[in-house]
């Protein structure tokens, strides 16, 4: 993987131009909330994948990188915005830069162009996952199991593990929806050649019986045995032959389909129901039949999806990937659409089943009214026909939505005049005249082979859908038991590891603290201790600030098992803002002990927190950056570089005193209010915590000269002629400045007051420059150029810079 060298950004979101040098190392941008501190996030992460996060996802609707990416006045000028960025990778031991437009994100210019770099490249833009931003943070924590199973799935980039499973689960269930709608077709031929043999019981014996029977009467021998090969109608010649014509079975077949009509209001009446109030649900409610219309429109999308280019729209994406996890993120998003989805298939795999007894109740019944009435021959031909139909919409969301009115009527579509046919035909079959026992059995037993021939084919596929549905839900519990083993073995890795991070962050209060994460069928319960009264979700006893912190921490264990040694980059958009305050240090001491070789790039909008990154030594004043507001027209205004002094001079240079002014003003309020917390001085309180530069630098001189005061006391106690000696240069330094002398005179002398510096002219205001100079040079180690701080606070034992050239001592000797 990589580390940032420096970025160069113009035009990108709110950034009008920005230069930073990271140089390998972590680095913080600290600044209030509207001063840009994302908009360095977005660039760094547009640079290395061509996407900003920040522009996709839930509530994102309408926003994308062409044509929100740009500076809103260059919106129409998309080619004005860029970022470069200067990388060193670690594996190849080489530096590159990284040019994208916003205008050509998938076209980014690479140098040097070779190819072992091009492929480094390619492989990060597949890591998007390297930025985590605050509204991510609790995605892993406060998330029902699926969508934890998924988020986590895709960060590790294990998505086709979830795509194979719910793959098989579909055809698991569509082969257990064809085994039912087999067993059904087994059970009416069975039914059919039962009702003509006439028999009690379905059993070989008394299907012999019966068979045998007539047999006997045309001098056939017996069949002793019925085996798969056995003909019924076996000894009766060709020329023999009947036409098939069985009175006594005739009548029972229409009797039975008649019996049926009697019944079939009830019939199917409770799944029509419950198909017919989830419509109603999704008319009275516009939303929840969006999401169900869409999520069966995308369940279509994901079918079809072969390749990059989307099968519903035709817009053609990075890869394909990309655009089957927006397409899967979008049916996620439809929970009530989903349970409202599946029971209306159940209901719809029922009335097909129903279908397919009363279409095998019609099929002999056709056979005879095609010989003695054409109409309802017809008749019955379309109504099967029909309910072929009928049971292939039953089958999909579309169609069960679109049976709507069928439903209303009468899920079967009975024609109104078929009873009064039917009667027509049976009276017809009636008045024939009884067959001898001759033709009788000779017609009994061909129909009996006939229907023995359907029965046996039906079984036949009853058994292969049978074995085709046994060996669908066999391979997708083998796939879910290899699947969970597998997960198992990863996320107790993640999840030790995340314990580990945890404890370090808590180790005041929470030494014993574990946790469990839990895979099961597309699931992934998490679970964690509280206080050793047992594993509850993080969500039920933890505070929020805890459970940020879980999030965070669960962040970095994830990209510790997606990346191992090569987890170099993370980029943290104001989310280490969300651990408690009071274990801050905890989580810097974390990172540096964990992750001495990963470089984060940290953005917070609490000042006291980048301080805190750099007392203890995550982040320097060379690798962090303070913005202190912004505007439109120039976007981030830095408020801590170490070039302000010569931008000042350069604005005077040209005569833009006001310029400089502004420079000046802005940069005293950063350095009197950074000084004030270093230094714990004492203004005036204020409730709303907006404190002027005329209340915040006389306090920070005030309390500078104390501390240099009671330092040079303390080494007079120890006898430290030398300590003495320099906290009294030190005070009388500061006395002597003329920016000194300045801060004191301001409540009468409005002339050296900063609201009045924009009316001087350049003569006037260059020695105001000088003082001001001056003056905070007194505040800082002439060494390593720190800020002076003194610790601990509020009851400092010494005064100190971050080298420790400068170190004074503030206890006196004991007496």
């Amino acid at each position: 993987m990589i580390k940032l060298e420096s970025a160069h950004i113009e035009e990108v979101r709110g950034i009008r131009k920005l230069d930073i040098t990271f140089g390998k190392d972590t680095f913080s941008v600290s600044g209030p909330n509207g001063s840009g501190k994302s908009g360095v996030i977005d660039a760094i992460e547009f640079a290395l994948t061509g996407k900003m996060s920040r522009l996709t996802g839930a509530g994102t609707k309408g926003l994308s990188v062409a044509e929100h990416g740009p500076h809103v006045d260059k919106a129409k000028f998309p080619d004005a915005a860029f970022v470069s960025l200067t990388v060193h990778f670690q594996e190849l031991g080489k530096t590159a830069t990284i040019t994208r437009k916003v205008s050509a994100p998938k076209k980014p210019a690479i140098n040097p162009n070779e190819p072992d770099i091009r492929a480094a490249f390619d492989e990060i833009a597949e890591h998007p996952e390297i930025t985590l931003s605050r509204r991510d943070i609790l995605r892993f924590i406060l998330i029902e199991p699926s969508k934890r199973s998924e988020e986590i799935q895709t960060i590790l980039k294990l998505d086709e593990i979830g795509q194979t499973r719910a793959a098989l689960n579909t055809a698991a269930n569509r082969l257990q929806s064809a085994q039912k709608l087999a067993a059904t077709q087994v059970d009416t031929s069975r039914n059919t050649l039962q009702r003509h043999l006439q028999i009690a019981e379905f059993r070989a014996p008394h299907l012999l019986s019966a068979v045998n029977a007539r047999r006997k009467v045309l001098g056939l021998p017996e069949i002793a045995t019925l085996a798969a090969d056995t003909k019924l109608d076996a000894g009766l010649s060709g020329g023999d032959k009947l036409p098939e014509f069985n009175k006594a079975s005739q009548l029972r077949d229409l009797e039975a389909l008649s019996s049926a009509l009697e019944k079939i209001g009830p019939a199917g009446a409770e799944p029509a129901t419950v198909i017919l109030a989830t419509i109603a649900r999704l008319e009275a409610d516009p939303s929840l039949l969006e999401a169900f219309q869409r999520r069966a429109l995308i369940e279509k999308g994901l079918e079809l999806l072969d390749g990059a280019e989307c099968p519903l729209c035709d817009r053609s994406w990075d890869d394909e990937d990309h655009l089957r996890k927006h397409l899967k993120t979008k049916l996620s998003k439809s929970g009530e659409a989903a349970t409202l989805q599946a029971e209306m298939l159940g209901a719809g795999s029922t009335l097909a089943q129903y279908s397919a007894r009363l279409s095998g109740l019609i099929a002999p019944v056709v056979k005879i009214a095609a010989e003695h009435n054409d109409a309802a021959r017809l008749l019955l031909d379309r109504w099967a026909q029909d309910l072929e139909t009928f049971k292939g919409g039953v089958s999909d969301l579309q169609g069960l939505v679109g049976m709507k009115s069928r439903l209303e009527r009468g899920w079967h579509g009975l024609p109104g005049q078929l009873a009064a046919m039917l009667v027509g035909v049976k009276a017809a079959v009636d008045a024939k005249p009884d067959q001898t026992a001759h033709v009788d059995a000779h017609t009994f037993l061909t129909t009996a082979q006939l229907r023995l021939d359907d029965y046996r084919e039906a079984m036949r596929k009853g058994t292969a859908a049978q074995k085709a549905a046994r060996l669908g839900k066999a391979a997708y519990d083998a796939y879910c038991d290899v699947m969970e083993a597998e997960l198992n073995a990863l996320y107790d890795s993640v999840e030790k590891d995340f314990s580990t991070y945890y404890k370090a962050v808590n180790e005041d209060d929470e030494v014993k603290f574990t946790a469990k994460l839990s895979p099961s069928e597309g699931k992934l319960d998490f679970n964690v201790n509280f206080y050793e009264r047992g594993l509850f979700p993080p969500g039920a006893y933890h505070s929020e600030g805890h459970q940020d912190g879980m999030g965070v921490c669960l962040y970095l264990a994830l990209m510790k098992r997606l990346f191992g040694d090569r987890f170099t980059l993370a980029l943290l958009d104001d989310v280490v803002m969300s651990v408690d305050s009071g274990h801050r240090y905890q989580f810097c001491k974390l990172l540096k002990s964990y992750f001495p070789n990963t470089q984060f790039i940290i953005t917070t909008h609490d000042r006291l927190w980048a301080e805190q990154m750099r007392s203890a030594g995550l982040v320097t004043t060379k690798t962090s950056l303070a913005f202190h507001s912004w505007t439109v027209d120039t976007g981030p205004l830095v408020e801590s570089n170490e070039e302000i002094w010569d931008e000042i001079a350069a604005a005077l240079s040209r005569g833009k005193v006001e310029t400089a002014a502004h420079g000046l003003r802005h940069h005293l309020e950063y350095a009197s209010r950074h000084l004030a917390d270093q230094l714990a001085a004492r203004p005036a309180f204020r409730s709303d915590g907006n404190y002027e530069l005329g209340e915040l630098l006389p306090s920070v001189l005030v309390r500078m000269k104390e501390l240099c005061g009671k330092a040079a006391d303390a080494a007079q106690s120890w006898g430290n002629t030398a300590a003495k000696e320099e906290a009294l240069s030190r005070k009388t330094a500061l006395s002597e400045s003329n920016g000194a002398r300045s801060v004191e005179q301001w409540a009468v002398n409005k002339a050296v007051h900063y609201n009045e510096w924009a009316n001087f002219g350049k003569k006037d205001f260059e020695p105001v420059i000088a003082a001001f100079k001056n003056l905070l040079e007194c505040f800082r180690c002439d060494d390593c150029g720190s800020w002076l701080y003194a610790s601990p606070k509020p009851i400092p034992e010494s005064l100190r810079c971050a080298c420790n050239k400068v170190t004074l001592n503030l206890k006196s000797k004991p007496k």
